[in-house]
Parts: structure tokens; C-alpha cells; sequence
């Protein structure tokens, strides 16, 4: 991969880092500031369930970030881009759809049947 793509991908995994922590700075004032009654059942029923999705969309960035900060040092390492099973490179159109990609398409496809025989 050329250094101009390498970088491309460095900025976009920085970016997308902050952007997750802000969301997760954000969620965490929103969610702490106190609230009062919120008008009938329904509406309850309806902030709840706001509320349930906002938390599992915030599980989803604590997991991201770990990815992101992994993504970034296997930049700094010189191996981004290079499956960790079989250390073929993952391929550009794979990792501007996941940036945080660690395994090339083949390899992914292994690793999801393994899951399906063992699960």
C-alpha cells in the first residue's frame, strides 16, 4: 500500500476516533442529566426504548474504539493492510468499507464459517 493511501486511512481512523468519543462524551451528558416526568405511559414507554437504542449504539462505540486505537497502531507498526492470518494485503475496497478491518476477505469468510460449525 503507498504511503498517500496509508495516510488517507491514518486520518480517517483519527477522525472517526473523535467522533466516537465525542458521541460518547455527548451520550454520557445526556443520559445523566436528571429528568422529570415525561407525560403519559406511551411517552415513557418511548423515551425507554430511545434510550435502550442510544446505550446499545454506545456499546457499539466502546467496542469500535479499541478497533480504531489497534488500527492505528498497526499503522505505526507498518502492517496495516496485511491480514493477520495469511499476511496477504487486505485490499483497498475492504478497508475503506472497515478501516478496522484485520483480515482479508478470504480469511473472514473462514473465520464466519468456523463461528457457524461451532457456534
Amino acid at each position: 500500500m503507498r504511503t498517500r493511501e496509508i495516510n488517507s486511512f491514518k486520518t480517517l481512523l483519527i477522525d472517526q476516533r473523535a467522533e466516537v468519543i465525542n458521541r460518547l462524551h455527548a451520550f454520557r451528558s445526556e443520559t445523566l442529566a436528571p429528568v422529570g416526568e415525561r407525560g403519559d405511559e406511551g411517552d415513557r414507554a418511548t423515551s425507554e426504548l430511545d434510550l435502550s437504542r442510544a446505550v446499545r449504539d454506545q456499546e457499539r462505540a466502546n467496542m469500535l474504539l479499541p478497533k480504531i486505537d489497534r488500527a492505528l497502531h498497526r499503522i505505526s507498526e507498518g502492517n496495516y493492510g496485511l491480514c493477520e492470518m495469511c499476511d496477504e494485503p487486505i485490499g483497498i475496497a475492504r478497508l475503506k468499507a472497515r478501516p478496522v478491518a484485520t483480515l482479508c476477505i478470504a480469511c473472514k469468510e473462514e473465520q464466519e464459517q468456523q463461528e457457524r460449525i461451532f457456534a
